[in-house]
């Protein structure tokens, strides 16, 4: 038992090592080479979460390795922390996604700390100001209103189908790239679109904000931040059952880890002696 918690700590923070080595490396390559908007949501987030990932595992490896009571402590310490700010890093993503818990919790006091409005926060953080010009600018540099002719190969009749088209586009690209379907344009190709003589774009304030202008688009629209708000909920969520798998595999690695502490566990005089 001793050997099996020896060999599973090793391997399981050897390959984290590895994985978070190359995480670093990756994000060190996006600071030299001039991140765009969109890599620079990401740079930082990746730089302390791969530090973070290759400290803890580098620790835990060397523990087992060399069989150190106090630098397993040390990993032991740094897990259960792991452990405890992802849960509650994961009990917030549900609380902004779930508009129910997101509502039920939102002012409550946690001593004398105040929740704050937990139902609008994505939309009071990402869709406002410098963050929200920072989104558009990222979509403007990416390639995700970039299409193919026969990415939007339908007809103007298939316009009227909300739900059609929804399934031919993520959220993003159905709010950004394209006019709302309520404007009545017409597709003429993939980057451009005409306003017909029987549309309705002078009651719709989307319908004046869309350009063909591949830099601007409906960027401006609120159906796009709708599409970015759904987007990044959906992301969230998807981050959410990512989190609960990863406590999961961390609380196997801290079972493993005080085994491993248990076994090694040796009065200090005879260390020093």
């Amino acid at each position: 038992m001793p050997r099996l918690s020896n060999a599973a700590v090793i391997t399981t923070n050897a390959i984290l090592a590895l994985i978070g080595l190359a995480t670093l490396c990756f994000s060190v390559y996006l600071f030299i080479e001039g991140p765009s908007q969109c890599q620079r949501f990401i740079q930082n987030p990746l730089i302390v979460t791969a530090t973070l990932i290759f400290f803890i595992s580098s620790l835990g490896l060397i523990a087992a390795l060399y069989d150190n009571y106090i630098i397993i402590t040390l990993y032991l310490f740094f897990l259960f922390l792991s452990i405890l700010l992802t849960l509650i890093f994961s009990i917030f993503i549900f609380l902004v996604t779930n508009s129910s818990a997101g509502k039920a919790f939102s002012d409550k006091g946690i001593g004398n700390v105040k929740t704050g409005d937990l139902q609008n926060w994505i939309g009071d953080h990402f869709l406002q100001g410098k963050n929200w010009e920072g989104i558009k600018r990222c979509m403007a540099d990416s390639s995700i209103c970039r299409f193919r002719p026969r990415d939007v190969d339908f007809d103007a009749k298939h316009l009227s189908h909300v739900k059609y088209v929804k399934c031919l586009f993520s959220y993003i690209q159905f709010g950004c790239c394209r006019p709302p379907v309520e404007c009545g344009f017409e597709a003429k190709n993939a980057t451009w679109w005409t306003v017909p003589a029987t549309s309705t774009a002078e009651i719709k304030e989307d319908c004046k904000t869309w350009s063909n202008t591949q830099s601007q688009l409906c960027y401006s629209c609120e159906t796009c931040k709708v599409g970015v708000y759904k987007g990044i909920r959906k992301r969230w969520r998807i981050l959410l059952v990512f989190n609960l798998l990863l406590i999961l595999l961390v609380v196997l690695l801290y079972s493993w880890g005080c085994c491993v502490r248990k076994n090694n566990r040796v009065p200090w005089k005879r260390r020093f002696l």
